[in-house]
């Protein structure tokens, strides 16, 4: 936008507004499409990087934590009656403990003998939009269309006449969910997916995700429209149920 970036700058000018159309489409993976991906067979660097995915996605933690978890990660609760994943978490320094609610997180820690495979996120970006993409022929939720906004990368070929993005009859562009999958995906899954069960508080999951504010935690919330609607009702039907119970 031309705003100048020095040091006096930045103390005068007001934070820009990011506008929502202006941002790039967030996207997560609902727990059938998870337990679709987790059931897929692949081989290699493709299994390896699923798997540390999917770490992430069970866990609800940054990539800079689940792909750095060891085998001493892994403990019983205070009260020795759960398994737990405890460790301080790189970017905040949070020190957190995750139930494992997942038995896949099991399923995979042994796979390996809780030595985990070390991929960069470079490559987990790049190989697990490739098995999205194989995966949505016998998922195709995952081939659906979002509205998304290209990157700067993007924009500059686009008006060099590299390549040519699709868009919708308003205008926008659009592109396949399996395009919209990086490894932060993951924790916006595990995120979300445990909100929509309707059984934990926000403080509750917070504890898990590491979130100090509310707001940032929400930002992490992927629901459509219709997912918070039949929330919703879901909460409404249990309380009219409790009720008719009580008399």
């Amino acid at each position: 936008n031309g705003v100048e970036v020095n040091e006096a700058a930045l103390l005068t000018y007001k934070k820009i507004a990011v506008k929502s159309d202006d941002r790039k489409a967030k996207t997560y993976l609902n727990e059938a499409e998870l337990q679709a991906l987790y059931n897929m067979p692949l081989t290699g660097l493709r299994e390896k990087v699923r798997d540390v995915f999917l770490l992430g996605c069970y866990l609800g933690q940054r990539v800079s934590d689940y792909n750095h978890l060891t085998r001493g990660d892994f403990r019983l609760s205070s009260s020795g009656r759960f398994r737990v994943v405890a460790f301080t978490q790189e970017k905040t320094e949070n020190a957190v403990v995750v139930p494992i609610i997942f038995d896949e997180v099991f399923a995979i820690a042994e796979k390996y003998n809780y030595d985990f495979p070390r991929i960069s996120d470079v490559i987990i970006n790049r190989y697990i939009k490739d098995i999205a993409k194989e995966l949505s022929d016998s998922v195709p939720s995952l081939a659906e269309k979002m509205r998304t906004t290209l990157d700067s990368k993007e924009q500059r070929l686009e008006e060099a006449g590299k390549v040519v993005f699709e868009r919708d009859a308003k205008g926008y562009v659009v592109k396949p969910r399996y395009e919209m999958i990086t490894t932060h995906t993951a924790r916006r899954s595990c995120i979300t997916n445990l909100y929509l069960r309707n059984i934990f508080t926000t403080a509750q999951l917070m504890s898990i995700s590491g979130h100090k504010s509310e707001k940032a935690f929400n930002e992490y919330i992927c629901c459509s429209s219709d997912e918070i609607a039949d929330r919703i009702a879901e909460i409404a039907e249990n309380a009219k149920k409790h009720r008719s119970d009580m008399f």
